[in-house]
C-alpha cells in the first residue's frame, strides 16, 4: 500500500513478508568485538558521499545539537537574570516553586499545550540536513491510542524527534487523526523556558500515570524503549538494542489496551562516532552506567562533523529512514498486575513485540542498511 508522500519526503515501506533473524546475547558470551575504527568510518564515508548540506542546514542541526543542554543552559540564565536583575530573584524563586513543588508538572501530564513549534521551518531544515524520511508500511485507523515503540536511542534521537515531535517529515499527512506525544524525562521539565520549549512541542514526561492519562484520552505517544543505555551502543554499522529486560512499555499497553507499533530508525546509529566501550570492566563504561541508574540519562563521548571543518558536534548527514511498523493489538487486563496470570502476558506480548520489531528490521535493511549488522539484543 502506497503513502502519501509527506512534506519531508516520506514514502511507504516494503511490505513485511520476510522471516525474522536475531542475535542474542546472553551474560555468559562474551563481548561482541567492536568494529574497527576504519569499518566505522568505511560507514560514514558511504552514507555521506555527495552530502553536502547548506549553512542554514546545519545550522538547523547545531540548534537541535545544543537543545539537549536546554536545561542546564536555562538555569545558567536564571543564575544571571538574579545576579543581573535582583528583585526577580522573588520572582523566578516563585516560578521555580511552582513548578517543583505545585501544579507546575500537570501540563506535561496531560498535553495541555498548544503545539505549534511542531511546525516551525527550522525543522524542516534539519530534516533535509541528514535528509530524514518517515515511511509508514500500513495504514493506521484514528480514533484510537497508539504506543509508538522506537529503536534504536542513538546518540540524539534525531530521526525519532523529527518523526515525532515535528511535522518536518509530514506524521499528519501518514497518519491523520493521531495526535501523537513524544515522552521524555520529568527532569526535562524542571527547568525555566525549556519546560515551555518540549510543551510547545507536545512533548511530556514518561511517567506511567502520564502514559495511561494520555492513552485514556485517546492520544498516542512515543517513546524509545532503549533509553539513555542504548546509546551506550550506538556505533556507526551496529543495530544493538536495549529490549530484553524493558517490559514498561508492554505493561502500559496491556493496562491501556492501546496497540504496540514498532518504529526503527535506520541510519541513527551512524549520526556520530562514539567513545562507547562494550567491555563491562572499561571505566568510562562503568561509569556512564552507573550516571543511567543515578539519573535516567547518560553522557556518551561522541563526535561527528563540524559547521566548516571535518571534525565537530554536528551530527553527521547520513541519511535517516524513519519505518513504522505494523501494529500489535492488545486486549486490555484489567486485574491484578501482581499476578501470574498477568505476568504471563507480559512475557508473551514482549515476544510478540520483539518478533514483530525483527520482521520490520529484516525486510528493511537490504533497502536502508544493506551491509550493515544484523538486529542484536545486548540487554
Amino acid at each position: 500500500m502506497e503513502s502519501p508522500a509527506p512534506s519531508g519526503g516520506g514514502q511507504a515501506s516494503p511490505s513485511l513478508t520476510e522471516s525474522p533473524t536475531i542475535v542474542e546475547r546472553s551474560r555468559e558470551s562474551p563481548a561482541r568485538p567492536r568494529h574497527e575504527s576504519s569499518d566505522e568510518w568505511e560507514v560514514i564515508q558511504q552514507k555521506t558521499r555527495h552530502r553536502h548540506p547548506s549553512i542554514p542546514q546545519k545550522l538547523a542541526a547545531l540548534f537541535y545539537n545544543l537543545s539537549f543542554g536546554g536545561g542546564i543552559y536555562s538555569t545558567l540564565l536564571a543564575l544571571w537574570l538574579c545576579t543581573l536583575l535582583p528583585p526577580l530573584t522573588l520572582l523566578l524563586a516563585a516560578y521555580y516553586a511552582w513548578v517543583w513543588l505545585g501544579a507546575g508538572m500537570d501540563a506535561a501530564k496531560i498535553g495541555s499545550y498548544p503545539k505549534p513549534l511542531r511546525r516551525w521551518a527550522l525543522w524542516r531544515a534539519c530534516a533535509a540536513y541528514f535528509p530524514a524520511r518517515l515511511h509508514r508500511t500500513v495504514e493506521l485507523p484514528p480514533g484510537k491510542p497508539y504506543i509508538f515503540c522506537t529503536h534504536p536511542h542513538g546518540v540524539l534521537s534525531c530521526g525519532s524527534w523529527l518523526a515525532f515531535a515535528t511535522e518536518a517529515l509530514g506524521f499528519s499527512s501518514l497518519f491523520p487523526g493521531i495526535d501523537c506525544r513524544v515522552l521524555t524525562l520529568s527532569i526535562n521539565f524542571r527547568s525555566i523556558l525549556f519546560r515551555e520549549y518540549l510543551l510547545l512541542h507536545g512533548v511530556c514526561d514518561v511517567s506511567k500515570h502520564t502514559c495511561l492519562a494520555l492513552l485514556g484520552a485517546g492520544k498516542s505517544i512515543m517513546i524509545a524503549v532503549g533509553g539513555g543505555t542504548e546509546s551506550l551502543f550506538a556505533r556507526p554499522g551496529a543495530n544493538q538494542l536495549v529490549l530484553r529486560k524493558r517490559k514498561g512499555f508492554i505493561k502500559v499497553a496491556l493496562r491501556s489496551g492501546a496497540s504496540l507499533v514498532p518504529v526503527y530508525v535506520f541510519g541513527e546509529n551512524s549520526t556520530f562516532r562514539t567513545a562507547n566501550e562494550q567491555v563491562s570492566v572499561s571505566l568510562l563504561h562503568r561509569f556512564q552506567r552507573r550516571l543511567t541508574k543515578l539519573t535516567g540519562f547518560t553522557v556518551p563521548l561522541f563526535y561527528g562533523t563540524g559547521l566548516v571543518l571535518p571534525w565537530g558536534f554536528l551530527p553527521f548527514p547520513v541519511p535517516l529512514e524513519v519505518v513504522v511498523g505494523e501494529p500489535l493489538e492488545v486486549e486490555r487486563f484489567s486485574g491484578d498486575e501482581g499476578s501470574a496470570e498477568f505476568q504471563a502476558l507480559v512475557d508473551c506480548l514482549h515476544a510478540r513485540y520483539v518478533a514483530a520489531l525483527t520482521k520490520l528490521f529484516d525486510s528493511n535493511k537490504e533497502k536502508f542498511a544493506k551491509g550493515e549488522a544484523d538486529l542484536e539484543l545486548v540487554e
